[in-house]
C-alpha cells in the first residue's frame, strides 16, 4: 500500500481558508491529505534519492536536489555528511556504485549509476548531527543529466527569475525526501515528508556566512516516524500562491536539511538561503 505524504494539521483551518483564495485547488482538494500530494507533485521531480550498491540491493543514503548552479554546472545539492557517507563506504568497498533514483512517480523505477567525480562539501565528517556547516555538491556530466532527465528529473535553475506577485501571497513550505523508516526502496515506495506551516527558528549568518533555519513537524498522523533518517540533504521549498484566484505559483529553493532535533521535539534543521548563496557561488 502506498503511503501518503503528511501535512502538519495544527492550524489547518486557517491555512485552508487562505489556500481556497488562491484558485490553485478545487474545493474537494482542500483537505490535509490531498493538498500535500498536489504540492509534492510540483517539487518531486527536482528531488534526487541518493543511494549506493556493491552489486547487491540498493541502499538509501540521503536526498538531494537536481540543480544547475549559477555557473550552470549541473549536479545534486545535498548534505555534506551524505557525501561523506558515500566516500567512507567506497574506502571499504572499491566496487561501490553511487546510485540516483529520479523517477519517484513511476511504477517501475530504476536507479541510475553516476560517477560522482569531484563530489565534496562542508561537513563530510560531521558526526554531531545538528551542527553545521553541512552541505555538499555532486557534479554530474551532461550525459548523466540527459539520462536522468529521460527518467523525469528536472534541474532547478538557480539563475531563473521568479514571478513577483502583487498583493497578498500564501507561501507554503514543503520538504520532499526519502524517509528510510517508512519507505521501501525495493517496492519503489518513496515518501514525501511534511507540509510545513511555518518556520520555528531562524539563525542569521555567522561570521563565515552560514545561516540556519528550523522547521517543526507536529502532525499526529500515525505513520509518521519518530526519526527521519534519509531526509539529510532534502530541499526545503517555498511554494508561493497569490491569493487572487489566478491559480499561479512560483517554486523557490529555500534551504537544505541536514539534521533533526530530538524525537520529542520533531524539528528539522536546515541551511538557509544565505548558506545556499555562499556555497553555490563557489567555482
Amino acid at each position: 500500500m502506498t503511503k501518503q505524504p503528511a501535512i502538519v494539521t495544527e492550524g489547518w483551518t486557517e491555512v485552508s481558508d487562505r489556500l481556497s483564495q488562491t484558485g490553485f485547488f478545487e474545493e474537494d482538494q482542500l483537505n490535509p491529505k490531498t493538498v500535500p500530494r498536489i504540492l509534492g507533485h510540483h517539487v518531486r521531480r527536482y528531488s534526487a534519492i541518493i543511494g549506493s550498491s556493491d552489486y547487491g540491493k540498493p541502499n538509501g543514503v540521503g536526498t538531494g536536489t537536481f540543480l544547475r548552479r549559477p555557473d550552470l554546472q549541473p549536479g545534486i545539492l545535498t548534505a555534506g555528511h551524505v557525501i561523506g557517507g558515500i566516500k567512507k563506504k567506497k574506502e571499504k568497498t572499491p566496487n561501490l556504485k553511487i546510485l540516483v533514483f529520479a523517477d519517484q512517480d513511476r511504477e517501475c523505477g530504476l536507479w541510475n549509476p553516476i560517477e560522482g567525480a569531484g563530489m565534496g562539501g562542508c561537513g563530510e565528517r560531521n558526526v554531531d548531527g545538528g551542527k553545521g556547516p553541512d552541505i555538499g555538491w555532486i557534479p554530474l556530466s551532461e550525459e548523466e543529466v540527459k539520462e536522468l532527465e529521460s527518467r523525469s528529473a528536472v534541474f532547478y535553475n538557480m539563475t531563473k527569475e521568479n514571478d513577483l506577485f502583487e498583493g497578498e501571497v500564501c507561501q507554503i513550505g514543503i520538504i520532499f525526501g526519502y524517509v528510510e523508516a517508512v519507505s521501501s526502496l525495493e517496492q519503489k515506495d518513496v515518501i514525501a515528508n511534511g507540509l510545513i506551516i511555518c518556520k520555528t527558528r531562524e539563525i542569521p549568518p555567522d561570521q563565515d556566512g552560514w545561516d540556519y533555519d528550523e522547521y517543526a513537524i507536529t502532525n499526529d498522523d500515525p505513520w509518521i516516524p519518530k526519526t527521519h533518517g534519509g531526509l539529510s540533504g532534502s530541499p526545503v521549498w517555498g511554494i508561493n500562491l497569490p491569493m487572487d484566484g489566478s491559480g499561479r505559483k512560483t517554486i523557490v529553493l529555500k534551504g537544505v536539511v541536514f539534521a533533526e532535533g530530538p524525537s520529542e521535539d520533531r524539528k528539522l534543521i536546515a541551511h538557509g538561503n544565505k548558506s545556499l548563496q555562499k556555497f553555490l557561488s563557489k567555482p
